[in-house]
């Protein structure tokens, strides 16, 4: 291990990590960087970044970047911040697998501030697509195909 600064810290196990002091004075590592390999074979080798933080005294991976995607961990919410500091929190619960599927088309879903569910650009006929929805006369129906 070599000390980078005054409160950042590498190791030989691929982790950057930061220090810093409680309020009792006690340094403690508050989060690291974490480089993992996953999967060491020869040719099809994977591996991961974590970012690690401290949650209720523990360290905690918030975030993982790896070669099957980027998994944002569920023990917080997941928040979109615009230029004027309003948040829009992403929350999960994994008791299943979900799967959101967004195909290469157009077409917005908006959850109001009432946090309904809205559909703009609705078909305004039955389109003959088992399963898609459209608007019929302000009612939103389900084609049958």
């Amino acid at each position: 291990m070599f000390k980078v600064g005054k409160n950042i810290t590498i190791d030989a196990d691929s982790r950057l990590e930061f220090i810093g002091a409680n309020d009792a004075g006690e340094q403690l590592r508050i989060g690291s960087i974490v480089g993992k390999i996953r999967t060491n074979t020869r040719g099809s080798d994977t591996s991961k970044i974590e970012i690690v933080t401290r949650k209720g005294g523990q360290h905690k991976a918030m975030l993982c970047v790896q070669n099957d995607g980027i998994i944002a961990h569920i023990d917080a919410p997941f928040v979109l911040q615009n230029s004027g500091w309003k948040k829009t929190r992403l929350f999960g619960s994994a008791t299943a697998r979900r799967d959101i599927l967004f195909p290469d088309q157009a077409g917005t879903v908006v959850v109001n501030e009432s946090g309904k569910v809205m559909a703009t650009d609705l078909p305004t006929s039955d389109p003959s697509n088992e399963g898609q929805l459209w608007n019929d006369s302000g009612t939103v129906k389900i084609s049958a195909g």
